[in-house]
């Protein structure tokens, strides 16, 4: 998991968001509550949020879905679930989304 949050850092560091959605990957990751399908769309919503915003005009519109099916699929991870959305909130913030 280190390996795959450090190639995910190394690989978004100009997101404006990159801090937050690393930590947001982390407990993704981590999530013992969330199905592993679950996990691994959450995981990949993360990386589409976190190249989505690296570039230098975000698509905010595909940036609002991402953030919309995130807060879906992390209610089911009740070990994550209060952390998380406030995370995918404050991403949502910087983003204007």
């Amino acid at each position: 998991m280190d390996t795959v949050v450090r190639d995910f850092q190394n690989t978004y560091a100009q997101a404006p968001a990159q801090e937050d959605l690393a930590r947001l990957l982390t407990l993704v990751l981590n999530s013992r509550d969330l199905p592993d399908a679950d996990r691994e769309e959450a995981a990949g919503a993360v990386h589409d949020l976190a190249r989505i915003t690296a570039g230098p005009e975000p698509d905010t519109a595909t940036a609002r879905t991402r953030l919309q099916r995130l807060r879906e699929l992390l209610t089911a991870g009740a070990d994550i679930t209060q952390p998380a959305l406030a995370i995918v909130t404050s991403v949502a913030g910087m983003l204007g989304a």
